[in-house]
């Protein structure tokens, strides 16, 4: 994984990185589930997103949890085939963050 295909965000006092890929034209992320970000998401329908990993700039993107298990599955699986996977150990407990302005 290379620092092109990495999001930093912020929420509250928590900051990270979230690895990204484009799939069906949408940029999203795997993630555990049982996160803060993923709560804090599902509660704002947003996140502090920068795509300059570098920068301390943020942009406000609507993210949207996804746990349908057949899309889950499809991302996991396009991250696997593409070279571009954090998680390798499965799907189960992960869900999808789709990013958008």
């Amino acid at each position: 994984m290379n620092k092109k295909s990495l999001v930093k965000y912020r929420h509250g006092n928590d900051t990270g990185f979230m690895h990204y890929v484009i799939f069906q034209k949408e940029v999203v992320v795997l993630s555990e589930e049982a996160t803060r970000k993923v709560k804090y998401i599902s509660e704002k329908g947003a996140l502090d997103v920068s795509f300059d990993v570098d920068s301390d700039q943020y942009d406000v993107l609507k993210a949207e949890v996804i746990t349908d298990p057949k899309y889950v599955e499809q991302v996991y699986t396009y991250m696997i085939e593409t070279n571009n996977a954090y998680f390798r150990d499965g799907f189960d407990g992960l869900c999808v963050i789709k990013l958008s302005k």
